[in-house]
């Protein structure tokens, strides 16, 4: 529903750029809090009490019970919600959890690597194949490797000058971590995107950063996780290499 006030309470400027952000966020309004809500429309938290009162609300936290009791009888609009709010928080648990200095780092070793191989596999590599075109757009050396066999031969390939990333939401394929340590074992570094701490990869990477994931829907074949986290992690790192570019000239 979209939340008007009547006419005899006139909204100001600012009381009616809150009304206009709840009513664009609604989807996602009950992950809001009102600090969220003032920061998003550029105004005080006072700001957001006192047009939700203007419009017939005894608080935010009746506006927000009211749009979710509402969204709950139309089944349609429910579910798109409840969707877009698992998005919303893969991403903010995905910033929310970045390590800055570590995605600086690795953006560092990227740009000194000889040669960067990118290890994922299944719908993952899709990820990482998008990765890899945008640091080859920045004449970095990219080779990435989704097979499982040449993953289990990367001593072969990998040197001293060398960087490893591997991509991966939850680290089920042996091989990658198979792969990491015969690179280390070259001289090469490895860093890892991973969006589950706690498994082997942690022990055999040089440098490591973690997203968030959610289960989002059944496949037998792929299973059904979000990769959204580790998309907006690599993002992030070609984005500032990008960045970094253009600020040396």
């Amino acid at each position: 529903m979209e939340i008007r006030c009547e006419q005899d309470k006139r909204l100001s400027d600012a009381e009616r750029a809150v009304m206009e952000y709840i009513n664009a966020k609604q989807c996602v309004m009950e992950l809001l809090s009102i600090a969220d809500v003032a920061e998003g429309a550029f105004v005080s938290n006072a700001t957001v009490s006192r047009a939700v009162r203007k419009c017939g609300f005894s608080s935010f936290s009746e506006l927000k019970f009211r749009l979710a009791e509402d969204a709950k009888r139309n089944p349609q609009t429910y579910e798109m919600n409840r969707i877009l709010s698992k998005s919303y928080t893969e991403c903010m648990e995905t910033i929310r959890r970045l390590d800055i200095d570590a995605v600086i780092e690795i953006a560092a070793r990227l740009r000194r690597a000889k040669t960067v191989y990118i290890l994922a596999n299944g719908l993952t590599a899709l990820v990482a194949e998008e990765f890899a075109i945008q640091l080859q757009c920045q004449k970095i050396s990219v080779n990435l490797i989704s097979d499982s066999q040449m993953m289990k031969k990367l001593d072969l390939l990998a040197g001293p000058e060398d960087l490893v990333v591997i991509l991966s939401v939850k680290n089920s394929t042996p091989e990658l971590g198979i792969g990491a340590g015969l690179a280390r074992q070259r001289g090469a570094a490895v860093v890892s995107i991973c969006c589950t701490r706690g498994t082997a990869l942690d022990e055999v990477s040089d440098l490591a950063v973690y997203g968030y994931t959610q289960s989002i829907y059944t496949n037998r074949m792929f299973g059904g996780t979000s990769r959204l986290g580790l998309m907006i992690i690599t993002r992030t790192i070609a984005e500032y290499l990008w960045t970094e570019a253009e600020d040396l000239g």
